[in-house]
């Protein structure tokens, strides 16, 4: 509008020319009052950080057979028909005597075993794009790592129990039990999901006045202690949630099925009034 108002003594000067003249003036401003850029497209994309699941099952490792296709000894720890994890005997020389750190992947393609990545063994898979590499050609892609059940089978930090909200994988029972017990040093505040053992606030409350109400052993007292743990642990069994002892979205909603209950906005409206979105 401020360009048109400005083009206003332009055109009222072309008034006094030829009629050819104030035609074409009369087009140009027509086609600058009519002609607009059309809005782009929004366009979002969703990253996806886990294979489709293939419904393989654990198998012994033979390492023997399965060193001699891949063509060097092999110290495997783990293995499906068409996926294992572990390293080559050469690997181990340079290791400390803990273990090595960063751990091999290894694929059944068909015809023979070949190693896919090297991953950092202390993180879940569906970080590869910063913890797994391929020598000489760079960060793993989503090919170089095993279906999503696989990962849960084969790779020891996909059922860790800070990860499983991420891998969807079934926490470890040392996870769970050295989780349970162990007692918080300090308490921070829930400002998101999951709610975990050693926050505290609203959130807290909230889902612990829910526990309270199911049935379940628990203080209302805004502190997410080793108790509350166990008592949204028997939850999540008794619901046939992913057992953590920690409260993801699934086990957010179970506890409090009616959102609008809660004392907050689903301000993103994504039907989850979360930690952040309580007043």
């Amino acid at each position: 509008m401020k360009k048109a108002l400005l083009l206003a003594p332009f055109l009222f000067g072309l008034v006094a020319c030829s009629s050819a003249s104030d035609s074409v003036a009369t087009t140009s401003q027509a086609a600058f009052l009519t002609t607009s850029t059309p809005p782009l497209a929004a366009t979002t994309t969703t990253p996806t950080f886990l294979n489709a699941a293939s419904g393989e099952k654990e198998i012994p490792c033979d390492n023997k057979k399965t060193s001699a296709m891949y063509g060097e000894k092999l110290l495997l720890e783990k293995c499906t028909a068409t996926w294992a994890f572990g390293d080559t005997d050469r690997d181990r020389w340079n290791c400390p005597d803990e273990g090595c750190t960063q751990t091999r992947l290894f694929h059944f393609d068909g015809a023979k075993w070949i190693n896919t990545t090297t991953c950092q063994r202390s993180l879940p898979l569906t970080r590869f794009f910063m913890s797994c590499y391929i020598p000489n050609v760079g960060a793993a892609t989503l090919k170089e790592i095993p279906p999503s059940d696989v990962a849960c089978i084969i790779w020891p930090a996909n059922t860790a129990l800070k990860y499983v909200a991420e891998t969807g994988c079934e926490a470890d029972l040392a996870s769970i039990t050295a989780s349970l017990n162990e007692k918080c040093t300090g308490y921070f505040a829930a400002s998101e999901l999951p709610v975990e053992k050693c926050d505290q606030g609203l959130a807290v409350k909230l889902m612990q006045s829910r526990l309270r109400k199911a049935g379940y052993n628990t203080s209302v007292d805004g502190y997410y202690g080793p108790a509350m743990a166990l008592a949204v642990f028997k939850f999540q069994k008794d619901k046939g949630l992913l057992k953590s002892g920690t409260i993801d979205e699934a086990t957010w909603k179970a506890l409090e099925p009616d959102q609008s209950a809660l004392p907050g906005t689903d301000v993103n409206g994504d039907g989850t009034i979360s930690p952040n979105e309580l007043r």
